[in-house]
């Protein structure tokens, strides 16, 4: 089975949770006017979404062509203090395209593994004003495991020859066959650990090497569960943990909380700035009253298209309409303070959110990425 046809349903858990959320916080609030947010369950069901007018594809703006700024210039194992990090996948290879899949093909068809890919991804990433890469892991010996490998050892050399530092960390893909199980997370996390976490070139917060996590309480996993398993693995919280998800209770366990395609119905409804706003004052709320310091990290997202992903049902499209969508998703994450930005995503063909140069849309999705980064980050 084929790795996009095992990543099912990215986006459509959130249609009930985001909807529940919405509705809650135009109705609930306390006396000084913030907005007070009762989690959805993340079990929720799926509802079947039925599209509307948004869901058609504009036709594109004429070929922009994005210029290449000087990056701000950081020393080895040190962040910026506002990250922008991008969902990236190393999963490709030369018989991966195809239109009869994807709802948009890649300017230049390549191998996930080639160095020269590497290279060319990486410049246009920080000429964007991308800080580091989540990609996107499945288990150890894994092609993506070795491709993360070799990102690595190509940030170090950019960094070598233009002293740019990119720092990059793993999406954990809890889901994945080879990390089902207890016994096979803790391994995997191990095996992260010794192997990529203390590379200078590995994303850290604070001096702490961060994960991310898809999906954690999906497929029957539990809070309890994850407790254990980082008892066992991280027992002095020696790194950070950051879960997918809307529930605040996977704060009593992970650092911090991210969306992968948590702006959807907040830019469907037109209200993205309220729903990044709504999940900062949660957590805002949760640190006071725990004496914590959890992290937000707001996602963006330029467009979404799954509908030719053989044997996904429940397909969603949410249009990019030359660009628009992504500037209001840029807007309402940056309104919401947030301790990171994320974007989904710099390459999920499959998925259809992808930023990375297309033969629709040229470069422009990297031209705004580079103005709404510049925004955030001076």
């Amino acid at each position: 089975m084929s790795i996009h046809h095992l990543r099912r349903y990215r986006l459509a858990p959130f249609l009930c949770i985001c909807l529940l959320f919405f509705l809650t916080a135009c109705q609930s609030t306390t006396s000084t006017g913030t907005a007070k947010h009762t989690p959805a369950p993340q079990n929720s069901p799926t509802p079947t979404p039925t599209p509307g007018p948004w869901a058609t594809q504009p036709t594109p703006t004429p070929i922009l062509h994005y210029t290449t700024p000087t990056p701000a210039t950081s020393s080895a194992g040190t962040n910026t203090q506002k990250p922008v990090l991008a969902f990236y996948y190393m999963w490709y290879n030369s018989s991966s395209w195809s239109s009869s899949t994807m709802s948009d093909l890649p300017v230049t068809r390549y191998n996930s593994n080639d160095d020269a890919t590497i290279d060319r991804q990486l410049q246009e990433a920080t000429a964007a004003g991308i800080t580091g890469f989540i990609s996107s892991w499945w288990g150890p010996g894994d092609p993506t495991d070795q491709n993360f490998t070799k990102l690595l050892a190509h940030s170090t050399a950019l960094e070598n020859t233009t002293h740019i530092h990119f720092a990059s960390s793993i999406y954990f893909e809890s889901d994945a066959p080879a990390l089902q199980g207890t016994a096979k997370i803790v391994s995997g996390l191990r095996y992260l650990m010794a192997h990529d976490a203390n590379d200078p070139h590995f994303f850290h917060w604070q001096g702490k090497p961060v994960f991310f996590f898809w999906n954690p309480l999906g497929n029957g996993r539990t809070l309890a569960q994850w407790a254990s398993i980082r008892s066992q693995v991280d027992p002095n919280n020696t790194t950070i943990w950051s879960a997918e998800g809307t529930n605040m209770s996977l704060l009593t366990v992970f650092d911090g909380i991210h969306l992968f395609s948590g702006a959807y119905w907040g830019i469907q409804h037109n209200d993205m700035n309220q729903v990044d706003q709504g999940f900062r004052s949660q957590i805002d709320a949760y640190n006071q009253a725990h004496k914590t310091q959890k992290i937000w990290a707001a996602g963006v997202v330029p467009g979404f298209n799954d509908t030719k992903v053989p044997g996904r049902t429940n397909t969603v499209v949410v249009a990019r309409n030359n660009g628009s969508t992504y500037r209001s998703s840029w807007t309402g994450a940056i309104s919401s303070n947030p301790d990171w930005i994320t974007i989904t995503s710099f390459n999920e063909w499959f998925e259809g959110s992808m930023i990375e140069p297309s033969v629709t849309y040229a470069d422009l999705y990297l031209n705004i990425t580079q103005q709404y980064a510049q925004q955030w980050q001076r």
